[in-house]
């Protein structure tokens, strides 16, 4: 079989027409320049901007107002090349947007805006103030960088006045401080105190508005000027199985005023039930909420709930709303051998006391009593009081005061078992 040798210059032959056919179909007449990262096809003379080398700067005052990219260049390189600040590049291509689709590539012939960058890149490095001098001396004039206006100190040889005024700088404009939460720096030793000072001097309020209008109380057999509630005006968005309608808090509901009374627009309505009768103190008022009135009509008013307690609904009963007397921050102040009387019953019935309950005491605004008070049930040991083994069973603060009976709100239990007829004493008293 006969052997087919190619020599050296054939193959080299070979080659050199394989890389032309190639470059012949694969180069484009204009190639786009790369300016993150480097390319090995020559073709498209793309440079990477990490390793370019920095082209020597121009002149700060020989600035032109374009550029036209030529091949290999970037925008790295025109940074470097103009302001000696590759980093700039990113205020090249801000300013250039309209011609620089793509930060990442940059074509020979495209004109760049280079004019702008200058104001928003580079700033005066040194500003020399303008000193006055006095007059028939020579003027100073304040160095500055290219790009800044030359100042010149007045000439005031001419002035017939040799006296020369003092012209003092403007006060500096006041800057607006303030300190967040982050910036705090607090010792330990601060912390503790803040601490120690919010345990020694708690904010105490003695009684609250909500305290004092869900109480309930004792009518004592007195006649009260009731209204009654005819139900929620807004029909049911879900058909009731009974005749009833219930409102709740920002519910509109109709009332009708008492006989010979009359309500305005703006008063405020205590929304109650009467419960069971107490014999000797009539019967124990039960609040659900509170109502203000915001129309009138011929037969009844119309009133929106704003606080509830309850369940509203048809049938309960409306009488103008006590007025509420805020005692403040007020502390009461311990006493020995207070006033004494007994429990007169719970407002709700339950076998066994429990907080935040209220009970009724025998004593009221004609013995002294006011809000705020505090009461302690106990049981005296063997029926007789003062002796060292009785037992505290119960801590009243006293909420409501009727005239000859109080309300009292349940603060501490020692021992559930509280009944009608268990006497109740003095502890603490508001000051007058």
């Amino acid at each position: 079989m006969r052997r087919t040798t190619i020599c050296r210059s054939d193959r080299a032959a070979l080659l050199a027409l394989v890389a032309g056919l190639l470059a012949g179909v694969v180069a484009p007449s204009l190639a786009a320049q790369d300016t993150t990262q480097a390319r090995a096809d020559s073709a498209r003379a793309a440079r990477d901007t990490s390793q370019a080398p920095p082209p020597p700067a121009v002149p700060e005052g020989q600035l032109p107002a374009t550029h036209t990219v030529v091949a290999g260049e970037t925008l790295w390189s025109i940074g470097q090349l103009y302001f000696n600040d590759p980093l700039l590049w990113p205020e090249v291509y801000r300013l250039n947007t309209s011609v620089i689709e793509d930060p990442h590539w940059i074509y020979p012939g495209e004109v760049l805006n280079i004019g702008s960058v200058v104001a928003v890149a580079q700033a005066p490095v040194d500003t020399t103030a303008v000193v006055p001098q006095p007059a028939g001396a020579d003027t100073v004039r304040a160095q500055a960088p290219a790009d800044t206006v030359t100042a010149v100190a007045p000439d005031t040889s001419m002035v017939p006045d040799t006296t020369q005024a003092v012209v003092e700088a403007p006060p500096p404009a006041p800057t607006e401080t303030y300190q967040t939460i982050f910036e705090r720096r607090r010792t330990p030793g601060e912390a503790v105190k803040d601490v120690l000072r919010a345990y020694a001097n708690p904010l105490y309020r003695p009684l609250r508005r909500g305290e004092f209008y869900a109480a309930g109380f004792l009518t004592e057999n007195e006649r009260l000027p009731w209204g009654r509630v005819l139900g929620n005006t807004s029909p049911p968005a879900i058909p009731r199985l009974t005749e009833r309608s219930t409102a709740s808090q920002f519910d509109q509901i109709a009332i009708q005023p008492p006989r010979n009374a009359s309500y305005h627009v703006g008063d405020s309505l205590l929304i109650a039930r009467v419960d069971r009768d107490i014999e000797g103190w009539g019967g124990v008022v039960v609040p659900l909420g509170v109502a203000r009135v915001t129309e009138l009509q011929r037969r009844q008013v119309l009133a929106d709930v704003i606080m509830q307690f309850g369940r509203i609904h048809d049938g309960h009963l409306a009488m103008p709303l006590e007025p509420f007397k805020d005692p403040g921050l007020t502390r009461p102040t311990p006493v020995e051998q207070g006033l004494e009387g007994h429990v007169v019953a719970a407002r709700d019935l339950h076998d066994l006391a429990d907080l935040q309950q209220i009970l009724f005491i025998n004593r009221g605004r004609a013995e002294g009593v006011t809000p705020g008070d505090v009461f302690e049930v106990f049981r005296p040991a063997s029926g007789v009081p003062g002796t060292s083994s009785e037992e505290v069973r119960m801590v009243l603060e006293i909420v409501h005061t009727r005239e000859h009976s109080a309300s009292g709100l349940v603060l501490t239990i020692n021992h559930p078992d509280v009944r009608p007829g268990m006497p109740v004493r003095l502890v603490r008293k508001m000051p007058s």
